[in-house]
């Protein structure tokens, strides 16, 4: 992490009393590394080497320890790439998962050690992992104790600062838009009533206008699909350009989704290193929401993720007790599905006995019918197995970091609300329940209403439990948050008549306060009715907040149905796009949530300030990773503090944004039957259509009536069209029902 100046006062760093190293070039020997002095003249150099460089240092005394300041390089140049920080303990030398850094061009780094470990020690130990040359460079290490404040940021001198990116003033989403969505920007320092318009970005006439309000411009009516890419023009400012597509979003983020969940995934990713804490991603912990997003991504928008570029292929378990306890997919299975295979096999072959965990199977079991087609039955028999006899077993089966759960047993009422690390958010156990319930049902289980009647308690418990005035319970739960309300809105999607009694008035209430705090010029939830914008905490690393910003729409789109005020169900229709522009600018440093987006995501001009060089999950190579967020700081309207507060991506991040998707498709598909003499037409909208210059295909599943179903395949209305039909003969029976999808996110007609 590069850091900023602090505003308050710094603790005392460490006190170094020596340091040795592997070799070390005459004048520059390894007690300039921890001589107080950060410059090229007094350094550690080590010699040449096609041998792994290392700087052992000891401390006055034995001390718990926040984290290192690490300056190495020259200039601002030639910094250490990959490094490996490690603590004596015990006499022996254990690495800080944290201090894990790859892909490294930052020489001024400070780390943090993550709580997975407590590093209490009198020496460190620094293995240059990758370096120019074969050459480690280390100008000064700076040790910091644990306390109150922890880890301080870098003081740094004007030539290691990063420049703040010239971003213009007009602030929207630099992609691109939806067709028939909301399509707003902030204007922060522009008055008021100033007239703005909509041209092409090569210049021309105004295409729409509108003025500025609150700091807003509004130009929702602008509905323009052509090849052309459009700018926004008030007073002297003009905007980035952006499209206008049918499913735009759609279009530019569901491959790179994918693409994240399988890089990221642990053993088998793009880094193979051991993680601890981790399972079936790098850095997951316990709450990493995989099969709780992947799930409902395939079950709202099947064709999406079928007709996918295929870059998943098995591997054979290196070690059996990692993974293999279910038997290999089919080679031709979407990769959405190879990653829902993967974790579910990495839970059961190692046994995970973690409430949130198991949780995670009641999706794949719940999709089964979805994912036959590409498994094994043996998967659906062992998933099944494992899922109901370890549902109520409350004890710990290992030591998970930052568990919060008093016990695991998911029959048992929640009534513990977890901290805002996020790890034990009110009410994540109803969609699991319900979904447990259907599964017990479909094999006729004498037990399937138990699991319903506890995921009707839990709501009872939060109805009468949870203020949502209180922080807490809402945005304080960070990237958690989406679980309590799609859990509590899933109760009243499938099951509106039995239902507990004041459930939909505690929806609205949740939606009233959402509405009231994101009355601002950006049209973003803040944490609370004051001066709270994001959750903050005393550590540097509390708290890193995107996965709250764009896994909102999924509890907005989940909660619209049963809002009863229809301004109020307006209003959250604006602030679901508002949170996804979010990330892809609209936000106070007009830079989008990923470091790499202009690299990886189609009209993208600014990312984010920087990404994190390793850490737990070494995320640093892989594709789409969502960095960070705009901090307190930052709003409403302060640029100039630039690049503060932490940075670094995490599965959680990417499984909040996956299950927006998932909802913003459910919430668009419709189908429809048309009846045409002795025939029928069959049309469904989805968001499908990611090439205009193509026609694409889709596929429904339809039924006669008889309890038999097809695979029906639909064609594009166009090259570049909303909908996909098919007209073929009325069955015999002259009955037909049609899906798309499954279950709660499915779309569905019938005759």
């Amino acid at each position: 992490m590069l850091g900023t100046m602090s505003m308050h006062a710094q603790p005392t760093p460490v006190k170094i009393v020596a340091a040795t190293a592997s070799s070390a070039m005459k004048q520059y020997p390894a007690s300039q590394a921890i001589d107080g002095k950060i410059s090229d003249a007094s350094r550690w150099v080590s010699e040449a080497s096609d041998q792994k460089s290392w700087l052992e240092i000891r401390l006055e005394k034995t001390t718990t320890l926040a984290g290192i300041h690490f300056h190495s390089g020259y200039g601002e140049k030639d910094a250490v790439s990959g490094l490996t920080v490690q603590f004596l303990s015990a006499n022996k030398w254990v690495t800080i998962p944290s201090a894990v850094v790859t892909a490294n061009k930052n020489p001024s780094l400070a780390i943090s050690f993550d709580a997975s470990v407590v590093v209490e020690t009198d020496r460190l130990r620094f293995l240059i992992d990758e370096t120019k040359d074969g050459m480690a460079r280390v100008k000064e290490v700076m040790v910091w104790p644990a306390g109150k404040g922890d880890l301080p940021a870098i003081q740094l001198t004007t030539t290691s600062t990063k420049s703040i990116p010239k971003v213009p003033l007009i602030y929207l989403n630099q992609s691109g838009f939806n067709f028939g969505k909301p399509k707003r920007f902030t204007a922060p320092t522009i008055a008021d009533g100033t007239r703005f318009i909509v041209r092409a970005a090569s210049g021309g006439p105004a295409l729409y206008e509108g003025e500025i309000r609150q700091h807003i411009g509004d130009f929702t009516g602008f509905d323009l699909i052509t090849d052309q890419e459009y700018v926004v023009e008030a007073g002297e400012a003009v905007s980035v350009p952006f499209r206008i597509g049918h499913y735009w979003l759609e279009r530019v983020t569901y491959q790179n989704a994918v693409n994240f969940m399988i890089d990221s995934r642990h053993h088998v990713g793009n880094e193979r290193a051991k993680c601890v804490g981790s399972f079936g991603w790098r850095d997951d912990h316990h709450f990493g929401w995989e099969l709780h997003t992947l799930v409902p991504q395939y079950l709202s928008n099947p064709s999406a993720y079928e007709r996918m570029l295929s870059q998943v292929k098995y591997e054979q378990p290196r070690d059996p007790t990692l993974w293999g306890a279910l038997e290999p997919y089919q080679d031709d299975a979407p990769d959405i599905v190879k990653l829902i295979h993967w974790g579910a096999d990495v839970i059961v072959t190692q046994k995970l006995g973690h409430e949130m965990l198991k949780s995670q199977l009641a999706y794949f079991l719940y999709a089964w019918p979805m994912l036959q087609p590409y498994l094994p039955a043996q998967n659906y028999e062992v998933v099944s197995k494992y899922a109901f006899a370890t549902w109520d077993d409350e004890k710990k089966d290992r030591t998970y970091p930052y568990d919060e759960s008093p016990e695991n047993n998911l029959l048992a009422l929640k009534t513990k609300i977890g901290s805002t690390k996020g790890c034990l958010p009110p009410g994540f156990s109803v969609q699991p329940n319900l979904l447990m319930h259907e599964v017990a049902k479909r094999q006729k289980r004498a037990d399937a209403m138990l699991y319903f009647d506890v995921a009707y308690r839990q709501c009872e418990w939060m109805i009468q439990n949870l203020d949502w005035n209180d922080p807490l319970v809402t945005k304080g739960q960070r990237m958690s948050e989406f679980l309590t309300i799609t859990g509590m809105a899933h109760f009243l999607k499938e099951y509106p008549e039995k239902a507990p009694k004041g459930l939909v008035q505690k929806i609205n209430d949740w939606a009233d306060v959402v509405v009231r705090r994101s009355n601002n010029l950006w049209d973003f939830r803040k944490l609370d009715d004051k001066d709270g914008w994001t959750p903050m905490g005393e550590k540097p690393t509390m708290w890193n907040e995107p996965g709250n910003v764009v896994g909102l729409p999924s509890a907005l789109i989940a909660a619209i149905p049963y809002i009863q005020n229809e301004e109020t169900a307006a209003r959250m229709r604006q602030l679901v796009w508002s949170h996804i522009d979010q990330m892809f600018g609209r936000n106070p440093a007009g830079l989008h949530f990923s470091y790499d987006a202009p690299r990886e995501i189609e009209g993208v001009e600014h990312g984010w300030y920087r990404f994190y060089p390793g850490g737990i999950g070494r995320l640093a190579n892989a594709r789409f990773v969502i960095d960070g967020s705009c901090k307190n700081a930052h709003y409403p309207y302060h640029p100039q503090v630039g690049d503060i507060g932490w940075t670094e991506g995490w599965i959680q991040f990417n499984c909040c944004f996956n299950i927006s998707l998932a909802y913003l498709a459910y919430d668009e598909n419709k189908l429809q039957l048309k009846r045409e003499g002795g025939d029928v037409i069959i049309r469904l909208q989805a968001p499908l259509n990611f090439d205009a210059k193509t026609i694409e295909r889709a596929t429904v599943i339809g039924s006669d009536g008889s309890g038999a179903e097809v695979t029906i395949e639909l064609t594009e209305d166009g090259p570049n069209a909303r909908t996909f039909s098919r007209k073929m003969p009325l069955p015999q029976s002259k009955k037909l029902g049609v899906r798309y999808g499954f279950g709660y996110l499915s779309a569905e007609a019938s005759l």
